[in-house]
């Protein structure tokens, strides 16, 4: 007889960290247990929609939905949508992810008795948010946890700012912090060569970071911390990976601090994980995170790295033992950090080694994988 899967539907916005995430889910869960779609929310829909067809060969769909602003009308037409959807094609469970998306699927499956899954990755109550605008998005979390049959957080600090904020039960989280497969990081890429295709010399040393120049992100805080570096190491050249709504604020900065010969805006680029190689030191500089991903990339390549201390990279880097954390807006002490990581290469090697025990240590993608379809299993609807 032939094992009957779990219809199993992601619900998610379709950019940044939770699009990543998404596609790794679809890449390494196991298909003998679930059939997966995909509904793909908010811009980038269609394309993220065609990328998971074509490269992963799973169902996928998109739905037109402005993340950053509450719409009456077209909100309402998602929540529709999504309802009907899920009526129709009788799923056994859905994993909803990020909060927008998250609260509209929850209302749509009310009543029809799917199971459904949240992952808010970071809650929009998290640090750095207005207080009244917290509040209210803190109450409409509490009602849509009435109808989660389980939240998952990638890491502590945000169960335990959930529960603050009085959203569901203590028994309704589980935390599984993110993984990784560190494979792709680790292979060999001719430094030089690369280099010289993005107009870097090759003896440069780069600091680089990777991320939506959203923000969150403080791009021009990098730039800033470029102009202060680039006073006493001329050579030194910066690269963001990453495309958003504020590149065109940092590009005219660049103009501006006349350090267009020094900082490489790249844009989107699919070789990231080749683009880690060539940082001498990583730098996340936002305002506040949930659990970094690309803290975990870096790590998995051997990069060195200087740290916003936000909740979500504090968790990741602690005590400072694999990466250097400053005060968030801090481009001085950022600065002074950074200028470590080049100038004391014993430091910066103790720091690469540690963090690269902690990737194979605690934050394995086959672990992460196999929490969750433990939760999977547990959660859906008996077939």
């Amino acid at each position: 007889m032939t094992k009957q899967l779990i219809r199993l539907l992601l619900v998610t916005k379709s950019t940044g960290g939770v699009a990543a995430y998404i596609r790794m889910l679809v890449r390494n869960l196991d298909r003998e247990k679930f059939k997966i779609t995909v509904a793909c929310l908010s811009e980038n829909g269609p394309e993220f929609a065609a990328e998971l067809k074509a490269e992963f060969g799973v169902s996928a769909f998109s739905l037109a939905m402005n993340r950053y602003k509450v719409n009456p009308l077209t909100d309402a037409r998602v929540l529709f949508q999504l309802g009907s959807h899920i009526r129709r094609e009788r799923y056994d469970l859905i994993h909803a992810h990020a909060s927008k998306a998250g609260f509209l699927m929850r209302m749509a499956a009310i009543g029809t008795g799917v199971p459904v899954i949240y992952s808010p990755h970071n809650f929009a109550f998290h640090e750095g948010s207005k207080p009244l605008v917290a509040r209210v998005v803190a109450l409409l979390e509490a009602l849509a946890a009435n109808f989660t049959a389980k939240i998952i957080t990638v890491a502590a600090h945000e169960r335990d700012l959930a529960l603050k904020y009085k959203v569901g039960k203590p028994g309704l989280y589980v935390v599984i912090p993110t993984g990784i497969d560190p494979s792709s990081y680790r292979l060999e890429v001719d430094v030089a060569s690369l280099k010289e295709s993005l107009g870097i010399p090759p003896s440069a040393r780069v600091v680089g970071a990777v991320g939506r120049l959203a923000i969150p992100k403080l791009p021009n805080d990098f730039v800033r911390i470029a102009e202060i570096l680039h006073r006493t190491y001329p050579d030194v050249h910066f690269v963001w990976v990453g495309d958003g709504p504020l590149e065109a604020d940092a590009r005219q900065l660049t103009r501006e601090l006349n350090l267009e010969n020094v900082i490489h805006w790249l844009g989107h680029r699919t070789d990231v994980s080749q683009l880690y190689k060539i940082f001498d030191c990583f730098v996340l500089l936002s305002r506040w995170e949930g659990n970094p991903l690309v803290i975990l990339e870096a790590f998995a390549a051997g990069v060195p790295v200087v740290a916003s201390d936000n909740l979500g990279a504090h968790e990741l880097i602690g005590a400072g033992n694999h990466g250097i954390l400053v005060p968030i807006g801090d481009v001085q002490t950022a600065s002074s950090a950074i200028q470590k990581v080049l100038e004391q290469p014993e430091e910066a090697n103790r720091m690469r080694l540690v963090a690269l025990k902690q990737i194979d240590d605690f934050y394995s993608l086959k672990t992460m994988i196999r929490s969750i379809e433990g939760v999977y299993l547990e959660k859906a609807m008996p077939l």
